[in-house]
């Protein structure tokens, strides 16, 4: 949803401020009235209401009524900690104790300095909520005249009385709104979340990213689910949010860590996923677990127990697991090209998706609904949209079904199929989504101008704006002579009719790849401690990040990916005699660079130290340069938006469908679209799927251990393959993207999606977490946590090689063998089989030899383009001679310790008829013979392992060495 303002309609005058006005009035008045006479009603038949909550606020000397309900548990956690330092403060508080202390220890550091001050009591945890609830209620009356505003209602920006009585509907809405009120009367550390929410929110529309991801991160400490929205940020590729988040998690996780140990951070994961086995089937849990376990009657629905969880049931555990999964990744998903203030909508939705996806969210975890209905109540009220018919009772409804307490009626039928009614307020959050879901839809469809109010009709005729002068974008002219002089550019043709200049975007239009993502990596590659800076660098706008980059991180512009077909358009522009303009948001020391390297252009136009020209600043920028105001320009995305708004006509090169239908209505538009396969299919690519048959070493365990076959081991291997794939697979996108220099010029390499353009490197960016974070899921929920500490040690040691040990002799070959092993320790530590020493010791020479064929294979295909050293690589061609008797020896060695194991004691203990395994050693002895004698000749695959996935006297040796296995065992 663009929170840019629309076109006004023809009731924007006084009579929409009035309209606007008797709307918001009629609003106030339903949500104070159904409060107060529900309250009245519930009251009088003794139960009890919101109005009972609300009384609360104002009840501060009661001692029945000072909340506990967070407090409790986190004194008795910390009294622990104080106590029993080193132990367990899970086991002991929340399993042994049952004390439901769910939070992570971060959340604790509030407490120790309000202990460190003397006021560690619950008086004054209520004062402080009290003044999070004021504080909430102030930040919605602000949000809410912030979204009025941007949505252009009447009367947001100009009249006093819309404006107080819009502040004024979000003060009294909220402190009207049952789960705010639930949260304080309980003593809930939710009433910091909220105002920490409403607040980011309001950072967001202000665009004040790094305080958002501060204010996020805060929350973090507290409800670690809160970390989605890092995942939110990085795959919008806002860099300043998730940089604010980290600014406050990296350093509270480490002050955690410095007072109470790592150890409870790892212990922590076992609540989580106890609770996510188990959830609660409490009518107050309004989630998909609760829904389920009342409907199967799993556990009492009615009476709270502050003892127990539902018991553990499988349907419940998988409809929990996928239920969560569809919710988070809808959050994380939609809308993900929305930009700017635009993003408060998927914002908004990505809070309930991220608190209804969860196990248990009680009825007050859903105070973060308040921005979500404010900005469905004020989209209806923008001029020019088409309202669906119903909205506005739609919203009604889910407004009075979340704001109210109605628990009353529906708990009669607690033991009835009719207690799914008890999920009310479940049911209404899902209204909200699909309501703003659909006005998003309608608003896109409504706003025929994202960048401003002018029609499209005179744009041609607008010359530059007031103040055009004044921009300090860098601007360098190229003599027509010398780019005339160029080869890339003949003589040039004189044109029957002079044409406006054409300005030219570089990343993504002339390049298939973006110069802020390729210097990134190349610092990263280059200088990874300086990476650490990126945040801080980024903290100061892209323009200072683009100038820190350019300063430390050199491209060479022959090395870049260019777009064959934009090049071939540029060169016959030039043959007529045209005016070529390279105008970019990237670096200008980069944008000279590529403009002197084409010999293309006349001129550039390119980002400096202290300006980003990008959008609307590019457009002023071109205004400057043609007088007349116009001309024509080639781009690609949505930044683009501005400047085709201006231009004469447009020229869109590899444009998503939706750029192009809203780029279509602001100028005449030209397509350019060059050939590629499907995206999908590149992601595959990208992961290499096919390098996942390296985790089939996870088996081996089970097929020396004698287990494999039996269901739960081969299910648990099964599970290890699947979360090491994914692990790995980030690991190969994260090495494709610091590799990309070297990767362009490697005669295989260089078809790689990422190299060859194919896939946006933002993409890549955005992959590395995501498979990251499903690999980790994976084996929280599945496997031992042996296992996690192994993928943890394979993520660590593929990191310190891609980044520092790629490139060192003998150190690489080492680790690369050692990657292998851990495969096999992954494989053990999921299937609780000990690995014997035969089989680590086997597995240590094997896979040397196979990293020394790796490497060899990689200095043959040098040798034969007449290089004496891979790039990126410590090693020379002159080495291969000691690549090879390394390898060699080291693949007979492994051969020698499997004999030595045959002739062992300990093998008759696992196996009937150990002789039938004799075979196994010639056969070993052949396929290590020929895979080194295949290297030498320079037949050899990259990868040993693809080699031999394909060669059939490899897949032969294979199931006879499995047949003598399961013989000597029978």
């Amino acid at each position: 949803m663009s929170m840019q303002p629309a076109i006004p309609s023809l009731r924007t005058g006084l009579h929409g401020v009035g309209r606007a006005q008797r709307i918001i009035i009629l609003a106030s008045m339903f949500v104070v009235l159904t409060t107060g006479l529900l309250g009245l009603a519930l009251h009088r038949g003794g139960h009890a209401s919101n109005l009972t909550d609300m009384q609360n606020l104002f009840v501060l000397e009661n001692p029945d009524l000072i909340p506990v309900d967070s407090w409790d548990p986190m004194i008795a956690a910390l009294d622990w900690l104080h106590e029993r330092p080193g132990e367990n403060v899970y086991d002991g508080v929340f399993f042994k104790q049952h004390i439901k202390f769910q939070y992570p220890v971060t959340s604790l550091l509030p407490l120790e300095a309000m202990k460190a001050l003397g006021v560690l009591n619950l008086v004054a945890f209520e004062r402080v909520n009290l003044l999070f609830v004021l504080a909430t209620a102030a930040g919605m009356a602000i949000l809410v005249l912030e979204m009025a505003a941007r949505l252009h209602v009447p009367g947001a920006r100009d009249d006093r009385i819309t404006q107080v009585l819009l502040g004024g509907f979000g003060f009294v809405a909220t402190l009207c709104f049952y789960p705010v009120l639930k949260a304080f009367s309980l003593g809930q550390v939710q009433v910091w979340l909220n105002a920490a929410f409403v607040f980011a929110c309001i950072a967001l529309l202000r665009d004040r990213r790094v305080l958002c991801g501060a204010l996020l991160g805060a929350s973090t400490l507290m409800k670690p689910q809160m970390s989605l929205f890092l995942v939110w940020a990085a795959l919008r590729g806002d860099w300043r949010m998730a940089a604010g988040w980290a600014a406050v998690v990296v350093p509270g996780v480490a002050l955690a860590t410095l007072v109470y140990g790592f150890a409870p951070m790892v212990d922590y994961l076992d609540v989580l996923l106890f609770i996510g086995r188990h959830g609660e089937s409490y009518h107050v849990n309004q989630t998909v677990n609760g829904l389920v376990n009342r409907l199967l009657h799993n556990g009492n629905n009615l009476d709270w127990s502050a003892e127990a969880f539902a018991p553990y049931h499988p349907v419940v555990h998988i409809a929990t697991q996928i239920s969560g999964l569809a919710f988070v990744g809808f959050g994380l998903l939609w809308r993900r090209r929305d930009r700017g203030a635009e993003r408060i909508l998927p914002f908004v939705v990505a809070g309930i998706c991220f608190t209804i996806g969860s196990p248990v969210a009680w009825v007050h975890h859903y105070g973060i609904l308040l921005p979500a209905f404010a900005l469905a109540f004020l989209t209806l009220l923008e001029p020019g949209l088409r309202r669906p018919a119903g909205a506005a009772t739609l919203l009604a409804l889910a407004y009075f079904l979340a704001g109210n307490l109605l628990f009353w009626p529906v708990n009669a039928l607690a033991d009835t199929p009719l207690n799914f009614l008890q999920s009310y307020l479940f049911f209404a959050t899902l209204m909200l989504l699909g309501l703003l879901v659909m006005l998003a839809g309608r608003h896109d469809r409504a706003v025929s101008l994202l960048w401003g109010d002018a029609g499209a009709g005179d744009r041609s005729r607008r010359g530059p704006p007031a103040g055009a002068a004044a921009l300090t974008a860098t601007t360098v002219a190229l003599p027509r002579a010398a780019a005339a002089d160029s080869p890339a550019a003949p003589a040039a043709e004189p044109s029957a009719e002079e044409e406006p200049p054409l300005f030219v975007d570089l990343d993504g239009t002339l390049l298939k790849t973006d110069l802020l993502y390729e210097s990134l990596f190349g610092l990263i590659k280059a200088r990874p401690w300086a990476a650490l800076l990126v945040p801080l660098w980024l903290a100061g706008g892209k323009a200072r990040l683009k100038a820190e980059l350019a300063r430390r991180v050199d491209i060479d512009p022959a090395g870049l990916v260019y777009n064959p077909e934009v090049l071939e358009r540029l060169e016959a522009e030039r043959r007529r005699g045209r005016r070529l303009v390279l105008a970019t948001a990237a670096h200008h020391r980069y944008a000279d660079a590529i403009a002197r390297h084409l010999g293309l252009f006349d001129q550039v136009l390119a980002s400096n130290d202290g300006l980003n020209l990008k959008s609307e600043r590019k457009r002023d920028a071109i205004r400057a340069q043609v007088p007349s105001g116009v001309f024509d320009y080639m781009g690609n995305d949505e930044a683009d938006y501005a400047i085709w708004q201006a231009a004469r006509r447009g020229i869109a090169v590899d444009a998503s469908a939706a750029v192009l239908r809203h780029a279509a209505t602001l100028c005449p538009l030209e397509t350019v679209v060059t050939p590629r396969r499907p995206r999908l299919l590149l992601i595959l690519r990208a992961l290499r799927l096919h390098q996942w048959l390296k985790n089939l070493l996870v088996f081996v365990p089970l097929i020396a251990g004698q287990k494999l076959g039996e269901v739960g081991p081969t299910l648990q291997a099964a599970t290890a393959f699947l979360a090491f794939g994914l692990c790995a697979s980030s690991i190969y996108v994260l090495n494709d993207l610091l590799d990309l220099p070297a990767d362009r010029r490697h005669p295989r390499k260089r078809r790689r999606p990422f190299a060859a353009g194919d896939l946006p490197l933002d993409l890549g960016l955005s992959l590395i977490p995501g498979l990251l974070l499903a690999s980790l899921v994976l084996s929280v929920v599945a496997l031992p946590p042996l296992f996690l500490a192994a993928l943890a040690t394979y993520a660590a040691s593929s990191l310190f090689y891609n980044l520092f040990a790629k490139n060192r002799v003998i150190w690489d070959v080492m680790l690369l063998a050692g990657l292998y092993s851990l495969r096999v320790l992954g494989g053990a530590t999921a299937t609780s089989i000990v690995p014997s020493f035969w089989l680590l010791a086997f597995s240590m020479f094997l896979f040397l030899s196979l990293a020394m064929v790796k490497r060899y294979s990689e200095m043959d295909s040098m040798l034969k383009l007449g290089l004496g050293q891979a790039e990126g690589r410590g090693y020379l061609t002159a080495d291969m001679p000691v690549l090879q008797s390394i390898g060699v020896s080291a693949g007979f060695l492994s051969v020698l310790v499997m004999a030595l194991y045959i002739n062992s004691p300990e093998v008759g203990r696992v196996y009937d008829r150990p002789q039938a395994l004799w075979i196994i050693c010639p056969l070993l002895l052949f396929w290590i013979g020929r895979v080194w004698l295949q290297t030498h000749r320079g037949l050899m695959h990259d990868d040993p392992v693809v080699f031999a996935a394909r060669d059939k006297w490899s897949l032969a040796i294979g199931v006879v060495c499995g047949a003598a296995l399961f013989l000597g065992r029978t």
